[in-house]
Order: structure tokens, then C-alpha cells, then sequence
């Protein structure tokens, strides 16, 4: 009887493969330190004392895949902050970072555990289109993705810049601005009960959303792409530990309201499109035997 591989197999090979041999991992031992912003649920939100969300829950399992003891939670102010704090060594890892080429030049990113399209909260009246954002005012995280997107692809809108998501929000809240752009995730998950809108009906870009570590860091990025793998592995298999954790931050009855389907579909489509999957090897426990 044939079996395919399982894809997290096949991504270890191919990612193992891309590897500088003589760079570091780091950590082998001790906490792994990661970055985090407060106020950008689904991923990452304060909690009293520390942090939930699903970007917290995935830095749980790559602690775990790298052998490090303990996690080290690393604020910053904002998304420059972060980016210093990885590639100056103060910090090893952040998740929940959308992917953008520029990006790269900096870090090196993991597979993407969530996909993200720059949308806007919008009043009445504002449908998202270029032409009903020309010459409005839109508020925008400094040197997000979404504000990337939106200065490209709307230049006739006036962009409103803040340090934080939690600043961002804040306005929005106060009416210090009417109009938010992010990613799709981001915005759902902190629409509240308010007479915003989500817009347009499609986003204007789409974007990877995964963990960054240091270039000189690709020890841990391999241990991170095997935690994202397995837990995605797990749910499409129907693992109800991951569809659970999952769930929780992005599946039904959360805010975001996705269904299972559609999360086991984004994940299989990351796992077939890393992976090469066989369909004429044996398991281990058939080969050579006819």
C-alpha cells in the first residue's frame, strides 16, 4: 500500500536544505526573548501581567520546538522598535509580522500561520474604493504594511500616522480620526459594537503574517518553521488541541468568524506549497516488504 509523506516531513527537508551550515542557533537553553506590541488581537494582546493571542500561542510551541526553558515577553513602542530590537540581538523572535519584501532585507521570516489583507473601518458611506477615500483623511500603524498598501494604492487619501496599534485604535475610538486601515484580521477582531464598517468587500493587498528572527539567526527559524508546520499539520488533521487554540483567536464563535474549512484550506495550501509530497515512498514500517 502507497502512502504520501506528511508534508511537516517534507518542509524539514526542503528548509533543513536552505540552511547555512555553520550559523548558530540561538537559544538552545534559557528563554526564548520575544517582541510584542499590545492592542493587535488576534495575535497579541496584554493580559494583566502577560499576553495572550494566537501569535503567543504559536512563540509557546516554537520555544518548545527550540528547546528553550522559558518565553521573555520584550515590549516595544513601535514596529521600527521591533525590528531593531530583532536584528540588534535584543530580542530572538516577534510573530504576528505581516511579510513585505522590503521587510526581508532585515529578517528572515517563518512560514505564515495567518494571511492578512489591508481593509479599512470605515463609517457610512465610505465603501473603500479609491474614490471615496480621495481626499479623506486615514488613519495608519507608522510603517505597517497596510500603510505601505494604502499610500500606493490611494495616494489621493491623506495618511495619518501613530506610533502604536493601541494608538491607532485610540483615535479611531475618539474620532480623532474616522477611517482605519490594516489588515483585515486586525480590524475585525477589534471592530467593537461601533457603526464602523468593514471595506472594501476585497481587501486592496494580501500578506503572509508569520514570526521573524535575525539573519544570522536561522537555527531558530528552522525551529520555528517546524512549530508552525505541526500546528498546522495538527489542525488540518483534526487535532482538537490545535483546532481549539486556533479556534479560539480566529475560528468560529471569535471575532474574526472564520470557518474550520476555511482555515484548514489556507493551511494545507502553506504545508503543499512548502513541501514536496511523494506519493510513491513507503512508510517506514512497509519498506522492503512486498
Amino acid at each position: 500500500m502507497r502512502s504520501r509523506l506528511v508534508p511537516v516531513l517534507g518542509a524539514l527537508v526542503l528548509l533543513a536544505g536552505l540552511m547555512p551550515p555553520a550559523a548558530q542557533s540561538r537559544p538552545a537553553t534559557g528563554e526564548l526573548r520575544a517582541v510584542v506590541f499590545d492592542a493587535v488581537l488576534p495575535f497579541i494582546e496584554k493580559r494583566g501581567d502577560s499576553y495572550e493571542g494566537l501569535a503567543v500561542d504559536v512563540l509557546s510551541a516554537v520555544k518548545d520546538e527550540a528547546g528553550a526553558t522559558s518565553l521573555h515577553f520584550i515590549p516595544v513602542a513601535s514596529i521600527d522598535q521591533g525590528f531593531d530590537a530583532i536584528t540588534t540581538g535584543k530580542a530572538d523572535i516577534a510573530c504576528g509580522v505581516a511579510f513585505t519584501w522590503p521587510r526581508t532585507r532585515q529578517a528572515l521570516f517563518t512560514l505564515p500561520f495567518a494571511i492578512g489583507g489591508t481593509r479599512l473601518l470605515a463609517p457610512a458611506g465610505v465603501d473603500g474604493t479609491p474614490d471615496s477615500l480621495s481626499g479623506r483623511t486615514v488613519g495608519v500603524v507608522d510603517n505597517s504594511a497596510a500603510a505601505q498598501v494604502i499610500a500606493s494604492v490611494v495616494p489621493a487619501a491623506k495618511l495619518r500616522g501613530f506610533k502604536t496599534p493601541a494608538e491607532a485604535l485610540a483615535a479611531l475610538n475618539d474620532n480623532t480620526v474616522d477611517i482605519l486601515a490594516g489588515s483585515s484580521l486586525w480590524l475585525a477582531a477589534n471592530r467593537g459594537s461601533g457603526n464602523k464598517k468593514l471595506v472594501p468587500d476585497y481587501p486592496y493587498a494580501r500578506t503572509g503574517i508569520g514570526c521573524i528572527v535575525a539573519q544570522n539567526n536561522p537555527g531558530l527559524l528552522t525551529a520555528g518553521n517546524l512549530a508552525i508546520a505541526q500546528m498546522m499539520q495538527a489542525y488540518v488533521d483534526g487535532d482538537s488541541g490545535s483546532r481549539e487554540m486556533v479556534n479560539r483567536w480566529v475560528g468560529p464563535g471569535s471575532a474574526i468568524k472564520l470557518s474550520e474549512e476555511q482555515i484548514s484550506d489556507f493551511y494545507a495550501l502553506i504545508l503543499t506549497s512548502t513541501a514536496e509530497i511523494s506519493t510513491t515512498v513507503k512508510p517506514p514500517d512497509q519498506q522492503g516488504a512486498e
